[in-house]
């Protein structure tokens, strides 16, 4: 089956429905969002529908281009019944084009049994003969603009994760920091526990927490510790080191709509390598992003006011994913890591400076 050429790829009305797939965290599906964006731009009059894993179906409601969300459990081996009735269902869409963000080549079987006529994924095997248009994989580069590279045929500039902040969750992250003073610096420590399950260590001291806390609040920021349900034992031990003001919102928002305004209402965001770091870029909250193994340049977007931080000089580093799957057992990224460092970033993104009373 020979490739279709980009210039045949319609981008008008005889694109009806449009599937985008993508398999993988809320971080991943987030920095696909301005695939989906590009996507509603160039085909407004079209239906839109995304297959994600089902841990991500929530995160679709926050990207107002999907008119429709299906869900497959791609990470638990499903069986062949089980992938058969997935292209069943899809079959049944009728997709005039289908883009696929995986790298296998099941994936690109998948776009393919779809039966939709154009069929868009990465050029990485030899199965790339299923694909209409087969685009080079350039994995040396910030995610979302590797995504978008799926979409290049559009014309359309590489652009920043953007998430629709619902009013209601707005309204409330509002009156939550009614009484708090300026500036405000949400923590967010936590990582997810299936990363911590699989030996991905991201995660930083409690300790080196707590200091942090201790020094933005002697300069007048106003410290909110939040969380969601993975990051019980973190915020425990926050909470046990002590000994620094803070405003409690862990166990307060209710679900990543509340998180994701509370980020937006706050003045800064301090994070590790997880979800609610692409949340912050994602509503434009200036975000502090704290880096061990991985490749700060793959997933946050470099020349802005978001400030990763690192070790310097650590040759080791980055190591996930290009060199290793899991972490390794001295993490000296990590453990090495100053409270220094990491306040310079925060005062350099607060909007002004900031001295106690």
């Amino acid at each position: 089956m020979a490739n279709i050429p980009v210039d045949t790829i319609p981008m008008d009305r005889s694109i009806q429905r449009i599937l985008v797939v993508n398999f993988g965290g809320i971080g991943d599906e987030i920095l696909f969002f301005p695939v989906i964006q590009s996507l509603r731009e160039a085909y407004p009059h079209a239906h839109l529908a995304a297959l994600v894993e089902p841990r991500c179906e929530g995160i679709m409601r926050f990207n107002a281009a999907i008119d429709e969300v299906f869900t497959f459990d791609a990470k638990h081996d499903p069986s062949p019944f089980e992938f058969l009735g997935l292209v069943r269902k899809l079959r049944k869409e009728k997709f005039d084009l289908a883009i696929t963000a995986g790298s296998s080549p099941i994936m690109a079987m998948l776009v393919w049994l779809t039966g939709a006529k154009y069929r868009v994924g990465y050029a990485t095997h030899k199965w790339t003969r299923l694909l209409t248009l087969a685009v080079p994989l350039n994995k040396q580069q910030y995610a979302a603009h590797m995504y978008h590279d799926l979409v290049g045929y559009l014309g359309k500039q590489p652009r920043l994760p953007q998430m629709t902040v619902n009013p209601a969750d707005r309204e409330w992250a509002r009156d939550f920091l009614a009484n708090a003073r300026r500036p405000v610096v949400v923590f967010h420590p936590g990582v997810s526990k299936l990363s911590i399950e699989k030996k991905i260590i991201k995660g930083w001291a409690p300790e080196r927490w707590v200091e942090l806390g201790r020094r933005l609040s002697s300069q007048g920021a106003q410290v909110v510790l939040a969380g969601g349900p993975d990051d019980e034992d973190i915020i425990r031990l926050i909470r046990e080191t002590g000994g620094f003001p803070y405003t409690e919102a862990y166990g307060k928002t209710k679900g990543l709509g509340q998180l994701a305004a509370l980020i937006e209402q706050a003045d800064a965001l301090v994070a590790v390598d997880s979800a609610p770091m692409h949340v912050g870029v994602a509503v434009g909250t200036p975000t502090v992003a704290i880096f061990g193994p991985t490749d700060p340049a793959k997933l946050i977007p470099t020349g802005t006011v978001h400030q990763p931080v690192v070790v310097e000089g650590l040759g080791c580093r980055p190591c996930l994913w290009d060199k290793r799957q899991t972490s390794c057992d001295e993490l000296t990224c990590l453990k090495d890591l100053s409270v220094d460092a990491v306040e310079a970033a925060v005062l350099k993104i607060l909007p002004t400076p900031h001295v106690p009373g």
